[in-house]
């Protein structure tokens, strides 16, 4: 594993593209971890509750990642194949010299930030509230208690205490915030 990291990092070093693509895979790998042990960890949050968190969370982390990687790494093959075939051309700049070289990879650091901004800031969120509908739908038509027996709108906002039985829902939040005088 150490000798891996080491030719990553030497080739990294080289590729900025490469750097690129591994840190921000690192990043989302890191930052959906610290969500799990956060929630993992955490005392404030009900048992039932991190029954569905946790895996929402390392499926989140999952689909940014493998997401990221399944439209960047194209993204990035296309635009130097447009370059070395004279599709995307620099004026003045003569093929195979230095400069042609850093150009390159500038488009390819570029086709990596779009890659990244397609993926994970519209791929996965439509992808993620389609899942989310889908899920909504099922519970709907097990016909899933959304309130509890003793619930009064007016007094108190709806939140999910056991996720098995109940959930938050924009109808009990509506009601709630018009039943206190307050608006959305």
């Amino acid at each position: 594993m150490a000798n891996l990291g080491q030719k990553i990092i030497a080739k990294s070093a080289k590729d900025n593209v490469l750097f690129l693509f591994a840190t921000a895979a690192i990043g989302w790998f890191l930052a959906s971890a610290a969500q799990v042990s956060g929630i993992a960890f955490s005392t404030k949050i009900d048992k039932n509750d991190k029954k569905f968190l946790i895996p929402q969370e390392i499926g989140d982390g999952a689909a940014n990642i493998g997401l990221y990687a399944l439209v960047t790494t194209p993204l990035i093959w296309l635009s130097e194949k447009l370059v070395d075939n004279g599709t995307v051309s620099f004026k003045n700049i003569e093929k195979n010299t230095p400069k042609f070289e850093q150009l390159k990879g500038g488009i390819k650091v570029l086709a990596s930030f779009v890659g990244a901004v397609v993926s994970c800031n519209i791929i996965t969120p439509i992808i993620r509230n389609k899942l989310a509908s889908i899920a909504q739908r099922k519970s709907i038509k097990q016909k899933v208690s959304i309130v509890e027996p003793n619930y009064d709108p007016c007094y108190q906002p709806f939140f999910r205490k056991n996720f098995d039985k109940t959930q938050l829902n924009m109808k009990n939040y509506i009601t709630f915030t018009r039943g206190n005088g307050l608006k959305i």
